[in-house]
């Protein structure tokens, strides 16, 4: 099945009869499909690492370096989103990327706005372990 169907599956089993508004369905679904996205990117892609020393880098422009250092970084901080649970990793990316407040996220998520308020604290915790033990952030 593809990302598509899985992505309509996981909306009309979760939200099939909630009552969204369609503006609020096309959030979820968005959500759903970006988040189904991002597992399959982290479950099926390969990559080869090279030893720093096979390396050579060198930029005559230090911003594109640092522009670099984040787009890398950003795309750690995404992989991590995998380990959290459907629910934990929707209101993250509500809140922090698609700029909503509680209580949106919690007419989106069908939970209260202390729920909504709790999984986005969870999420976040979660993310800053990940970021700990993958040695991104200092302890």
């Amino acid at each position: 099945m593809d990302l598509m169907q899985d992505s309509f599956l996981s909306f009309h089993k979760h939200y099939g009869n909630a009552g969204l508004s369609e503006e609020k369905s096309v959030m979820v679904l968005y959500t759903i499909a970006r988040n189904l996205s991002i597992n399959y990117a982290k479950k099926f892609s390969t990559s080869r690492e090279i030893a720093s020393d096979e390396i050579e880098f060198h930029s005559h422009n230090p911003k594109l370096e640092t522009k670099a250092e984040y787009q890398d970084l950003e795309d750690r901080l995404y992989s991590f989103l995998g380990e959290l649970s459907e629910d934990e990793r929707s209101a993250l990316l509500l809140k922090n990327v698609e700029g909503f407040q509680l209580v949106q996220i919690a007419e989106i998520l069908g939970v209260s706005v202390s729920t909504a308020s709790r999984l986005v604290i969870k999420a976040t915790e979660k993310v800053l372990a990940i970021a700990k033990r993958e040695n991104l952030v200092p302890d």
